[in-house]
């Protein structure tokens, strides 16, 4: 029963606006959180008497106790990881200790770096210690690629007590910058802050970039992690730095009042209920974001919202940094209400008080649910959270279960530690920064990674050393070195004005950016005109801006060479390997759909399929043929439980809604993969529990009562060939037929493969 009384108008007006659509809030669960436990008073604490009187000053009079836990941890020299929700106190968990130590130590060098995921949020938080610096005793600078040249001249001559930077500066800084190196060499503390942050891919960039950092620093650092509600803080900060942490909870909310909702579309697009539910709030003159995990469904909302009333811009990846601040500061004046955003808003960058967030869609994780959550009802105010539940098998799983959406588990975070794409950017820079590395040092993994160097002409050996070919190597890292793709990037030019006016990293470009494709920038919308692989350059122009449709592409997978990393058999007898794979992504048309309902439209084929490969981990699985079944009943039992695993995958390993992709054969081999190039680590979880995920799939196809298919079991928004060649009663009676029983089979994935690949 809905209580609350902004729910009910809420509803109320969805009902007014969509009648007979079934659009409605179905859900509420609301929480109230006391302050955290407290701790001693600041002068209980063992600091000098200039920071107690900047505490004091601050208005902190007496610490919580996961804050002074935190302070004689990491005073006495421990690694340790901080865990608690946004806006509870962890920036101070950390920075007291490190204030400490420096009012204690003077130094002509830095004490501490602390590190964050963005350039915005390095400000947001410089802003935020002054309060904690005005004896002068310390002193804090941000350095990096925004800071003044001017400036940065007079850090390197005085460095401040605490550099302020991010990780991407690290990279290059270690390899190009005498400053950055000299700072890290000085250090005596490396803070990461929003840890969370570095999952997948980008996790993997951040785990060498700290092995380079402990290269280069022999006296010992003090790691510290802070982050959001972890369920592995422990093995994912170890993982990450490479050394034992110790653990400090904290709460996982700041004290006040929260309702969350659960919002069903009924027959409506879950883009289409989030945008009303933006206007209706916008309308009620309360501040919010609408959160998506996909760039052009956050330029998709924020489109359809115009068509209420609402004005809504969007904030997202691939926007101009400036672009982006800009709309930060309009958000935070209030001078707009609605920000389409995805998870660059989720960090807690100083957007002012938030009454709302709008989840388009379940997050990839709980964890992630609750960092999009805390965004809201601070300063004593309550906040609302509406979750869009639409025609999705999870969706559909949580709408049959809500109590269950708010007490799942939260999935371990991780990273492919072994990504050859990653380890190859990091062994080059560590050969641009040493000038040589001794081939004996490079066993395992790093001998396949020097062999990519070799075979790329990027190095070379002399004698019994690798050398960068430093030229080269320079140009590699200036255009393909970024942490922050998991792929080259493509950039995307007006070809009418020649102007730039956005970047997208392959391979997810060749899904959005192929000849004919609808892209949106800033709910503008552009028709692609080809990809160049070879420019990395993808030619648009733009349309009328009132059009009522976009384009899906059409699209297959080839599994090409593969090599086995580790092989086990499932519970249930299924054999299973955790494998790299080379995937050829190949896309052969596209179809049309109306922006407002979805509905498939006129389906067009391209002259030239558009085709790209990479490497990526994969699960690879084997399930044996049933007798009797035909070639074509076994395509579509495999390819819809294909299907709902990846779902499956959502709640089991915090899998987004595209970082994973499938195909399928209908000789019982399917491989599921880490759609980042080199691998995230998603599919090796998926890989270690795979029963679970084989359980939900067998819950989704049982409990569904469509006829033989539909959004809410086995359809995907993603399928290559637009959810053809899928049943959903096969999948069942096949799942059904080995749940609880033991297979026998010899075959191994892939071995025996035959039929025509499904994506």
């Amino acid at each position: 029963m809905i209580r609350d009384r902004l729910l009910l108008e809420v509803n109320s007006e969805l009902l007014n606006m969509f009648p007979r659509s079934g659009a409605s809030v179905i859900y509420e669960y609301s929480e109230e959180v006391s302050e955290p436990e407290p701790g001693p008073s600041i002068e209980e604490v063992d600091i000098p008497p200039e920071l107690k009187k900047a505490l004091s000053n601050a208005g902190i009079k007496r610490l919580f106790k996961f804050q002074y836990d935190a302070f004689e941890y990491i005073k006495s020299g421990y690694h340790t990881i901080i865990t608690a929700g946004t806006g509870t106190g962890k920036t101070e968990a950390f920075l007291l200790p490190i204030l400490a130590d420096i009012y204690s130590n003077p130094s002509p060098y830095p004490r501490a770096i602390l590190t964050y995921p963005t350039k915005a949020l390095s400000r947001d938080q410089f802003n935020r210690f002054q309060k904690y610096l005005v004896f002068g005793r310390a002193t804090a600078g941000i350095y990096d690629g925004d800071t003044p040249p001017e400036l940065r001249k007079r850090m390197r001559e005085n460095p401040p007590s605490i550099v302020i930077t991010n990780p991407d500066m690290i990279h290059i800084g270690l390899v190009r910058s005498p400053a950055i190196r000299q700072f890290i060499e000085r250090a005596r503390f490396l803070v990461v802050d929003e840890l969370h942050v570095y999952e997948g891919v980008l996790g993997s960039h951040l785990k060498y970039i700290i092995d380079r950092v402990k290269a280069r620093n022999n006296r010992g650092l003090i790691f510290i992690g802070s982050s959001a509600t972890l369920s592995n803080p422990k093995a994912f900060a170890e993982s990450l730095f490479g050394v034992d942490v110790a653990v400090v909870q904290g709460p996982v909310r700041r004290r006040g009042v929260a309702v969350h909702s659960l919002v069903s579309t009924g027959y409506l697009s879950r883009w289409t209920v989030a945008a009303a539910l933006s206007a209706i709030l916008a309308k009620k003159g309360l501040k919010h974001i609408i959160f998506v995990d996909s760039q052009q469904m956050a330029e998709l909302v924020a489109r359809i919202g115009k068509s209420y009333g609402s004005e809504v811009m969007v904030h997202r990846a691939g926007l101009p940094a400036e672009e982006r601040r800009r709309i930060e500061e309009k958000l935070r004046r209030g001078e707009i209400l609605a920000v389409a955003a995805t998870p660059t808003l989720e960090l807690g960058i100083d957007i002012g008080d938030l009454d709302a967030v709008v989840l388009a869609s379940p997050p990839p994780s709980y964890t992630k649910y609750l960092q999009r959550a805390g965004r809201v009802g601070r300063r004593g105010r309550p906040g609302y959270v509406f979750t869009v539940l639409s025609d999705d098998p999870i969706d559909a799983y949580y709408e049959r279960n809500p109590e269950k959406y708010f007490s799942q588990d939260m999935p371990p975070l991780v990273i492919e530690p072994e990504n050859e794409e990653v380890g190859k950017i990091h062994l080059l820079a560590r050969l641009l920064e040493e000038g040589s590395i001794k081939l004996s040092s490079l066993n395992g993994f790093w001998r396949t990674v020097y062999t990519r160097l070799l075979e790329e002409n990027l190095a070379y050996v002399k004698g019994l050393h690798l050398y960068p070919r430093r030229k080269i190597a320079f140009k590699y890292l200036d255009e393909c070195g970024s942490i922050r793709s998991s792929g080259p990037q493509v950039k995307i030019v007006d070809k009418v004005s020649g102007e730039t006016l956005a970047y997208r990293e392959l391979p997810q470009a060749v899904l959005d950016l192929y000849p004919g494709a609808i892209y949106l920038i800033q709910t503008k919308p552009f028709l692609s005109l080809g990809l160049d692989f070879e420019e990395k350059t993808a030619w648009v122009r733009p349309l009328e801006e009132n059009i009522t449709y976009y384009t899906k592409p059409l699209y297959t997978v080839e599994v090409g060479d593969y090599t086995v990393l580790d092989e086990r058999v499932s519970s249930r007898g299924i054999p299973l390997s955790y494998a790299s794979v080379e995937l050829a992504l190949i896309v052969e048309g596209y179809i049309v759909r109306d922006v407002f309902s979805e509905k498939a439209g006129e389906r067009i084929w391209l002259d030239q399929p558009l085709k790209y490969s990479y490497r990526t981990k994969a699960v690879l699985v084997k399930y044996p043929t049933k007798e009797g079944w035909s070639l074509a009943d076994h395509a579509e039992a495999f390819h819809a439980i294909e299907h709902t695993i990846i779902s499956a995958a959502r709640i089991v390993c915090g899998a987004g809604l595209t970082d994973m992709g499938g195909v399928s054969y209908p000789s019982g081999d399917i491989v599921i993969y880490d759609a980042s190039p080199g691998g995230s680590g998603l599919s090796k979880l998926l890989f270690e529990r795979f029963e679970e995920a084989e359980r939900i799939a067998f819950e989704i196809v049982s409990r569904c009562d469509c006829e033989d298919g539909c959004p809410r079991c086995i359809y995907s928004p993603y399928c290559g060939n637009n959810n053809q060649v899928l049943s959903r009663r096969k999948a069942m009676y096949y799942l059904g037929s080995i749940i609880g029983k033991t297979i026998t089979t010899l075959e191994k994935p892939l071995e025996k493969r035959y039929g025509k690949p499904i994506a």
